[in-house]
């Protein structure tokens, strides 16, 4: 299962580096990568709730890797919707901000200080809410 899954992603990721995409094919791989991510939160969270800091480090791993899709600022700008496409920088730095707080996440829990863990979970999620604030103009 988790092999198919992982084939599925990295054949979505060459889609996207191929640019060669149609608007509805982005919006799907982007909504593919989006619920993606939003699991890898849930178990994040889950595991913080439940002290299952194996979840919280699963979790972690699969935004760190669902994030890493925003990379490259051609896929972004193939991601954003139309009249949107100016955000690109936005959506970048907001991918580097999720990168960043992952890092640190890491670090915390290597460490064993989940209450900092914690925190940068926090900074993620803020990342992708300023992200998703902006762009989807809430």
């Amino acid at each position: 299962m988790k092999r198919m899954k992982l084939t599925m992603i990295l054949a979505s990721l060459s889609l996207v580096c191929s640019l060669n995409l149609n608007a509805s094919e982005a919006e799907k791989i982007n909504a593919m990568v989006m619920l993606n991510m939003e699991n890898g939160l849930a178990n994040i969270q889950k595991g913080f709730l439940y002290n299952n800091m194996k979840l919280v480090q699963e979790g972690l791993d699969q935004v760190e890797k669902e994030n890493s899709t925003y990379d490259n600022r051609n896929a972004i700008k193939a991601f954003l919707p139309e009249g949107k496409k100016q955000m690109e920088n936005l959506a970048f730095i907001s991918s580097k901000r999720i990168e960043n707080a992952a890092k640190e996440m890491k670090y915390y829990l290597s460490v064993q200080q989940p209450r900092k863990a914690f925190n940068s979970f926090s900074d993620i999620v803020n990342a992708c809410t300023d992200c998703h604030t902006l762009v989807r103009g809430w």
